[in-house]
């Protein structure tokens, strides 16, 4: 058995307002990517970075197999999806994920800004180490008749005004991370990182299938009743994240005022699995780079995330199997679990995008 990390020679040419598709490599276990945006702004981006810019480099990044998405975000024009993906992976243990920003030879020609996919469950080891080849859930990619990798991209200005992206010099890298084995050696690698299935006949292993929503916000709501959202069900459920924002012209802006509380709720029961203000989150909240226009002037403004937050589910379980992939909703029906959210603050064109990390049972051998 081999576990490889191996920077794919097929590269995406960036092109602004743009679905970029690329052919990922199909061999063994794909467990983990890093997307790495190599980008070169016209200018430095001292002081010219509007905020969040360096994040709105993803629009959406799909991760698409022969029938089966296997990866999603939530996508609108203001390129926060990438934004979501960030601070999720920060959440996971991941740091900044971009080199330094100023551009000036001979330091630095071009930028980079990672986005790390993680398909399973366990980004960290137990020892607290990176553990990109975590079995936990996987894409087969080497039973994938084709498996394609699209990066959707906003306008070129998605940085600033001023500073734009030079498209001919711009690109995105894959770096990817396998498992390569026999089938025996495989499921052993399982054993040994005690991978908690499900106890169900002909089950080999978990994959992942998020499922991403754009919410226009209707108005402010003083009761989780007014204003709710069916959560996605017909899988394991490990996440629900969200990012709200502003109906802002040019760049839509991340907002704290908007969604301030969120009930994730069992009509059938008329429980609440979670219900709470949200500011208690921040808690679990980690700095991030300061990524404003102004951001000479700022103190600690903007490097903190406010507008982004989540739900891990796999403490809720009640399952083994739910200690990593969360609650089991492969029986539930459409409706049965809903997120009702208090908006304090409302303009028309306000929205909040939903991200929904799921995993379903492989059932076809792990070789073949």
């Amino acid at each position: 058995m081999r576990k490889l990390t191996v920077e794919q020679t097929d590269t995406a040419a960036y092109a602004a307002d743009s679905t970029i598709r690329t052919a990922i490599e199909r061999e063994g276990l794909l467990t983990h990517i890093d997307f790495v945006a190599d980008i070169t702004p016209s200018a430095s981006l001292d002081g010219v970075n509007q905020p969040d810019g360096i994040f709105r480099l993803v629009q959406n990044l799909r991760i698409m197999g022969g029938s089966q998405t296997y990866i999603n975000l939530p996508a609108d024009d203001g390129a926060q999806g990438g934004t979501l993906l960030h601070y999720l992976s920060m959440e996971d243990g991941y740091s900044l994920g971009h080199s330094d920003g100023g551009i000036a030879a001979p330091q630095l020609t071009n930028f980079h800004m990672v986005f790390p996919i993680h398909m399973g469950s366990r980004p960290r080891d137990m020892y607290g180490r990176d553990n990109p080849f975590d079995l936990t859930a996987f894409i087969p990619a080497g039973n994938e008749s084709q498996l394609n990798a699209e990066w959707i991209t906003s306008g070129g200005d998605v940085l600033d005004d001023a500073t734009t992206i030079t498209v001919a010099t711009s690109l995105g890298r894959f770096v990817l991370h396998r498992v390569v084995g026999t089938e025996a050696e495989l499921k052993a690698e399982m054993a040994r990182q005690r991978v908690n299935l499900p106890q169900e006949a002909g089950i080999t292993g978990m994959y992942p299938v998020w499922s991403a929503r754009s919410y226009a916000n209707v108005g402010a709501t003083t009761d989780f009743d007014a204003e709710q959202i069916d959560v996605v069900v017909g899988a394991f459920l490990k996440r629900i994240s969200w990012l709200s924002q502003d109906a802002t012209a040019t760049r839509t802006l991340r907002a704290q005022d908007e969604v301030t509380r969120i009930a994730l709720k069992v009509p059938g029961t008329s429980e609440d699995l979670f219900r709470a203000r949200l500011q208690y989150q921040y808690r679990n909240t980690g700095l991030s780079s300061i990524t404003n226009a102004d951001d000479a002037a700022q103190t600690f403004g903007n490097n903190v995330p406010y507008g982004v937050h989540s739900i891990d589910l796999r403490a809720r379980a009640q399952t083994i199997p739910g200690y990593d992939y969360g609650l089991d909703l492969r029986a539930a029906t459409n409706g049965s679990l809903r997120l009702g959210m208090l908006i304090t603050a409302f303009a028309a064109g306000d929205d909040t995008l939903y991200l929904f990390e799921r995993y379903s049972p492989y059932y076809l051998a792990l070789v073949q």
